[in-house]
């Protein structure tokens, strides 16, 4: 039967503790206590683990962008023409596809736009006609198309004729992409070309257009909702006022003050069309009412759209005067600016200009209904625009408007992009803008994240930490401590804003941040940004994944320790975070880390007679538990299979060895503490892969149950591990103590543990026991017959080889 202790000795004095070593004052009681050197040796050798560099596919994805571009993949695209063709014309194109690394058949593609046609297809493509629903491209388009098997270091090239049918500005977009794991691998390269009319001289790029650009009205009242989440908010027209009012007049023009009567209004819609065809309001963007005059056109009012696309700005109607006559003329220009983001063309930002509507009566409305950019090509860079609404929607504003709340001026982000741009993609750190290429706008990941890079340098007041060895960088591949701080941070940061852990590219290429762990070809540790992001993703997200990862907090406190603090590393970043007072516990956050192979002393914790089940130790798993109990305790680990072993260590650094258990085989290894004698305290267990690797199942056992005279049943199910109990024994006074299974499944072992003064016995191994019964086998009773030499307080070990449900444990 179980029941407590009458009386508990006398505590005694403490083991001295050495690294690596336990040091016995007094002598034993006896040889049948001796450890087997040549076990805890055993237990005691653990390979130094190495942290995985992590495959590294070393392409740059499209020969033609900028070398400052930030990203490598397993595929490289090249495509180039051999001559600019006028209308009527032909040019030979030529496509290279470059493989690095073991990635799936590679889908290859080349598209080319309505204005120019096939007259020879690249050898062995298939070509179809198709629609895209791309603004930039859309209607009839002819994509040739082929799926090749390529292997690392491979390259395949393909050529064509074409010609040009029609002028206009165009893009030939080559493209290969291929599932790597679970992820795709992609590379894409485009040729920008503006098509001249008959014998005329076309050129490489497009140029950029004089004066505003056309208006449009949406062929749609469809629209798609706002990220799920977000709440609109405004940057208000103060922030676009002054600037317009500036520009107007540093061109000469009148620019109507606050003070004038408004008496007339203009209202309407700006929205734009995202690469899925899908229309969108357009939040913030900036709306000047102009008055068109004979000598200089007049500035009447600005505002910008709320969170509809919606505006209504009131004006002055009677402001012509002499040679003009009658109401205001009124146009309105639309601007991809305001005083906290803006996104421009060659200096400049985009600007699209409605027609103008004469002598607009006094007290009336004029509706404009819903417009957009008249060139279909510019709306990436109103998607680029909205792409940073969203990020400027996420940031907390508690005291002004700005990106860093700490600033009392607030720094405008700059975004340069073109329909043509192969000058991406990156964030320029000297003239503290974002650099992103013709398509990054089609990945609002891609732009928000490269945001996130200025955001980090607002935050940081320019002090942005050293990245070495990080351009390129690859996400899944170890660079340096820096790189992987401000690289891991700044994909943390778009996976917030859109709730989605999936790195996306314009290319076609995604990488989920998330579901990687231990072993699966990344790089590991804080030296790799993946590793970083998908830590910081972890920590902010209740989506908790097997094995470690138990913990989420939203997005906040990691956001407060990055205006805090000028973080160098993820590492400093963590020591910021924990002089922060937020959660950096076993139980919490440093679990999520330990998930992303981040490990900083993560000790998983241990609950009593709560069972751990765990993947193969690779590298070794570390935990820690307290006792709590002036009793017997035992932690035990049962290998699924292969042989792992158990160590157990005084200090959290694992410095100071204790014991350990390596029986071999799938053998169930334990160490037992015996708190009778040894001072409550922390302990920290180790399970090592010796070989052969396999999942296991670890627990502890304590308590302050006490087995007397007679019988008791105790229950065990499969993931249980072992129990234990103590049993107080008389010197001189032989004892039997049996475990007798209660179905044929089970299987149990039985163990019985004794200590006397000499604190080196006050913890054993299994091979430590004074008895043992392990030979029966499944269904069989075990059963010791014992007589001590030492009375005491003794350990009573169940251990559970096999099989659940009751076993009846007894002593005579």
């Amino acid at each position: 039967m179980f029941g407590r202790k009458a009386t508990r000795p006398a505590r005694t004095a403490l083991a001295v503790i050495v690294p690596g070593a336990v040091v016995a004052l007094v002598g034993g009681i006896g040889p049948a206590y001796a450890g087997d050197p040549g076990e805890d040796a055993k237990a005691r050798t653990t390979p130094a683990y190495q942290l995985a560099k992590g495959e590294q596919c070393g392409l740059r994805p499209s020969a033609g962008k900028s070398a400052k571009d930030e990203h490598l993949s397993c595929l490289g695209v090249e495509a180039k023409l051999d001559r600019t063709p006028a209308v009527g014309e032909t040019a030979t194109l030529r496509v290279a596809v470059r493989a690095a690394r073991k990635i799936g058949p590679s889908e290859i593609s080349v598209a080319l736009p309505a204005e120019l046609e096939w007259v020879q297809a690249p050898a062995e493509l298939g070509v179809q006609k198709r629609s895209s629903v791309q603004p930039e491209r859309a209607g009839a388009i002819s994509v040739a198309r082929t799926t090749r098997t390529l292997r690392a270091g491979d390259s395949v090239a393909f050529s064509g004729v074409v010609r040009a049918v029609k002028a206009g500005q165009v893009q030939i977009q080559a493209r290969a992409t291929a599932p790597y794991g679970k992820d795709v691998q992609a590379g894409q390269d485009d040729v920008f070309l503006t098509i001249a009319g008959k014998s005329g001289a076309s050129r490489l790029g497009h140029p950029v257009p004089a004066g505003d650009n056309a208006t449009m009205r949406v062929p749609t009242t469809e629209r798609a909702p706002r990220p799920s989440g977000q709440t609109p908010k405004s940057v208000g027209a103060q922030n676009v006022t002054g600037p317009a009012q500036a520009e107007a007049r540093a061109k000469g023009l009148k620019v109507i003050g606050p003070q004038a009567p408004c008496d007339t209004r203009v209202a309407g819609n700006w929205s734009f069309q995202d690469q899925n065809g899908t229309w969108h309001n357009q939040m913030n963007m900036q709306v000047q009412v102009w008055d068109d005059d004979v000598f200089g056109d007049s500035l009447l009012a600005t505002g910008v759209t709320d969170g509809a696309g919606n505006y209504n700005i009131c004006f002055d109607s009677k402001v012509e005067g002499f040679p003009d006559s009658g109401n205001a003329d009124i146009y309105v220009r639309f601007l991809t600016s305001n005083s906290l983001w803006q996104v421009q063309r060659g200096g400049n930002p985009l600007t699209f200009q409605t027609g103008t509507t004469n002598d607009v009566p006094t007290g009336s409305t004029l509706n404009l209904g819903s417009l957009t950019a008249g060139d279909g090509a510019l709306q990436r860079g109103l998607h680029a625009y909205d792409s940073a609404n969203d990020a400027w929607l996420w940031v907390p504003k508690p005291n002004n408007l700005c990106w860093d709340q700490d600033d009392a001026s607030c720094r405008q982000v700059v975004i340069n992009w073109a329909p043509d741009s192969t000058d991406g993609t990156y964030y320029d750190l000297g003239g503290n803008q974002v650099h992103l290429a013709a398509d990054d706008p089609n990945a609002p990941t891609t732009v928000v994240h490269e945001i996130g890079h200025a955001v980090m340098d607002d935050l940081y007041n320019d002090s942005f930490p050293a990245a070495p060895n990080c351009n390129p960088h690859s996400v899944t591949g170890a660079s340096s401590a820096g790189c992987a701080w401000t690289e891991g941070w700044a994909e943390w940061f778009p996976a917030t804003v859109y709730n989605d852990p999936f790195f996306r590219w314009p290319n076609g290429a995604s990488l989920n941040l998330e579901n990687a762990s231990w072993g699966n070809g990344w790089g590991e540790g804080d030296t790799t940004e993946g590793r970083v992001a998908a830590a910081l993703i972890d920590i902010t997200d209740s989506a908790n994944e097997a094995t470690w990862d138990r913990y989420g907090e939203g997005p906040w406190n990691i956001w407060t320790t990055s205006r805090l603090h000028n973080s160098t590393t993820f590492a400093n970043f963590w020591s910021h975070r924990t002089a922060d007072g937020f959660n950096v516990a076993d139980s919490g956050a440093l679990a999520s880390l330990y998930q992303n192979t981040i490990d900083y002393q993560f000790r998983d914790p241990l609950g009593n007679y709560a069972p751990l089940v765990r993947p193969t130790p690779t590298p070794p798993h570390n935990f820690g538990y307290s006792t709590s109990w002036n009793y017997w305790s035992v932690v035990a680990l049962k290998p699924n299979s292969g042989d792992l072993d158990l160590q157990l260590y005084d200090d959290r650094a694992q410095g100071a060895y204790l014991s350990g258990s390596a029986a071999g085989g799938t053998t169930i290894d334990f160490v037992a503490v015996d708190s009778n004698r040894r001072a409550l305290g922390d302990y920290y267990p180790r399970v090592t892969n010796w070989s052969g690797g396999g999942g296991y199942r670890v627990e502890l056992a304590q308590g302050g149950a006490v087995l007397s005279v007679g019988s008791s049943t105790i229950s065990m199910g499969t993931n249980n591990v072992v129990t234990v109990r103590d049993t107080y024994l008389t010197a001189g006074v032989p004892v039997t103590l049996s475990v007798a299974a209660t179905n044929a499944g089970q299987d149990a072992e039985l163990f019985l543990m004794g200590s006397d003064a000499n604190s080196a016995t006050w913890i054993r191994p299994r091979s430590g026991a004074v008895a043992s019964a392990t030979a029966g086998g499944a269904g069989a009773t075990e059963t010791i017959t014992f007589t001590p030499t030492v009375s005491g307080w003794y350990g009573v070990v169940v251990i559970n080889k096999a099989g659940s449900g009751n076993y009846t444990l007894s002593r005579a």
